[in-house]
């Protein structure tokens, strides 16, 4: 068998020895037990924890690390600080330090029971493995049970709205035409995305079968403010696939949206561990946000995703790389995303995240550079603008999400119809006028904003076919805002995706640049090498 792109070391410094346990492990992971207490160990052949400059060995950064009360650096801060965010399974009821225990929880360490060493293993088996990942099933592709309904309608490719023959019982009215796949020992998790009025209600059914004996596995029947959290689905030693099924009962009319199947972290988190779901109230489409407390000290850096039909995080090697504390936020409404607005509480909410992580790091509110790329440029400046952070970082920026969805009609037919789906999401219809509101929802929230202490640094394309009057338009703002601040900005030729390598090298300088504010310097690369040949003399 091929060795797996990616192995996820599972490092146990520690007094047990769950080797037994690990037994139970796929090759996608590497138990390593070791009763040493010196850092040079190497818990892969030639690579030791820490290289001799004392730093943690990159190797390790993504791994798992279990720390039982033979844990010999509890009291180490320099081990302890270098240790991986969100990584960190800790002995339950162990006496430690105030300080080992803020610096644990900053990190966002779990607790385990030591007297179940085969349910650590299962879980981290199941969840703590190396790369999010996650899809949507279109409100497009379902079956509809028509003795049940009086009508379907379909608003874009947002939600089938559905009106129900009155009912008092549960009654089947849709599914999904597909059943979905579950590979051995892996776990998924599903989340619907649902409008019902106060005259009717919805359920999911879920239920999973063996994929060989198709024999039922097991089913579960989700119901009422449950269906607003996702649900997982657990694979066991076998192959199975679930189907998902769409009850509702009461009358009137309710909506369908999209169906989110995504690979679980069951009760660590939705798509990383120690995540948080954001959920607005139009579909109960949600906004994922990932802290990692990197080293702690400033600035915070948030990154904003962009466009992306997978479903996860966007960003986070980049993000690792530059050492400070980050936030990844990703949209997952729509085919690939929504622009990061919702209503007042959802777009508060993601505002006090910023400000709270901020609180929690000790760093001052100008301690702070937002960023993102794309339809990241947007959440970037649109929030950006509340928090007056030191900079922002922003690659092909996007800013009139109406301008683009007319754009769609002459060009760029048949291309990036979610534009339009964009728009419904926000607004009744795709009119000039619903257009041009959806515009200055944008420029209003930045002409009240505040970037009286921030460096903005813009790439942009020239003859951008999405909106090619953003850079122009945020440009004349941000000098009406900030008449002494400083703009960076550098036009590319091309549209909107083409030079996306060069934007994104611009993009890296200038982030590094605004670091170098916080005494923060690039990591140097060597250069490559290059082969010369070497002449020689015949029968030399």
């Amino acid at each position: 068998m091929a060795k797996p792109k990616f192995v996820t070391p599972v490092i146990h410094v520690g007094q047990a020895d769950y080797s037994q346990a690990a037994t139970y492990f796929t090759p996608d992971y590497e138990y390593y037990h070791s009763v040493d207490k010196s850092l040079d160990q190497e818990p892969q052949k030639g690579q030791p924890f820490f290289k001799s400059n004392g730093k943690l060995n990159g190797k390790f950064r993504n791994a798992v690390f279990i720390l039982d009360a033979g844990f010999p650096w509890f009291d180490n801060h320099h081990v302890m600080d270098q240790l991986p965010a969100n990584q960190l399974l800790v002995q339950q009821d162990l006496d430690l330090p105030a300080k080992t225990r803020d610096l644990l929880d900053l990190k966002g360490a779990f607790e385990y029971d030591p007297t179940v060493p085969d349910r650590l293993i299962s879980d981290i088996q199941h969840f703590f493995y190396y790369d999010p990942d996650g899809y949507r099933f279109s409100p497009r592709a379902w079956h509809f049970n028509w003795d049940k309904l009086r009508s379907v309608s379909q608003r874009g490719n947002i939600y089938h709205e559905l009106e129900l023959k009155p009912t008092d019982d549960w009654q089947l009215i849709t599914m999904p035409m597909d059943s979905f796949y579950l590979p051995m020992k892996m776990a998924n998790k599903v989340a619907l995305e649902y409008h019902t009025d106060p005259e009717n209600e919805i359920a999911l059914k879920l239920t999973q079968i063996d994929a060989n004996t198709q024999q039922v596995i097991q089913s579960k029947f989700v119901s009422g403010d449950e269906l607003q959290e996702s649900i997982d689905v657990i694979g066991n030693e076998r192959v199975s696939f679930f189907q998902a099924l769409i009850y509702a009962r009461g009358e009137g009319k309710l909506q369908i949206g999209n169906l989110h199947v995504r690979r679980a972290r069951g009760p660590y988190g939705e798509m990383m561990p120690s995540d948080e779901v954001i959920s607005d109230k139009k579909l109960h489409g949600s906004v994922g946000v990932y802290f990692d407390a990197g080293d702690m000290k400033p600035p915070l850096n948030v990154y904003f995703a962009g466009y992306r039909t997978k479903e996860g995080y966007e960003g986070r090697r980049m993000m690792q790389n530059y050492g400070a504390p980050f936030l990844l936020i990703s949209d997952w409404r729509l085919e690939g995303g929504a622009f990061y607005m919702g209503d007042q509480a959802f777009e508060q909410r993601i505002v006090d995240i910023i400000k709270e992580t901020l609180q929690r790091l000790h760093f001052k509110s100008s301690e702070l550079i937002l960023s993102g790329m794309s339809m990241g440029t947007f959440g970037a400046l649109y929030y950006g603008a509340r928090l007056n952070p030191v900079g922002i970082v922003l690659g092909k920026p996007l800013a009139e999400l109406g301008t683009i969805a007319q754009n769609g009609r002459v060009k760029r037919p048949n291309d990036f119809r979610t534009s339009e789906d964009m728009q419904l999401y926000y607004e009744s219809d795709l009119s000039d006028a619903a257009s041009h509101k959806l515009d200055q929802r944008y420029w209003k929230n930045l002409e009240q904003g505040h970037l009286s202490n921030t460096t903005l640094a813009i790439a942009y394309m020239l003859q951008d076919d999405y909106n090619k009057d953003a850079y122009q338009g945020i440009r004349d703002r941000f000098i009406e805002l900030n008449p002494t601040g400083k703009l960076l900005a550098k036009g590319f030729e091309g549209r909107h995706n083409d030079q996306t390598g060069p934007i994104v090298d611009w993009f890296q300088r200038q982030y590094w640049y605004l670091l170098t504010q916080f005494d923060r310097k690039q990591p140097h690369k060597p250069k490559k090498k290059t082969l010369k040949k070497k002449h020689q003399r015949k029968g030399s």
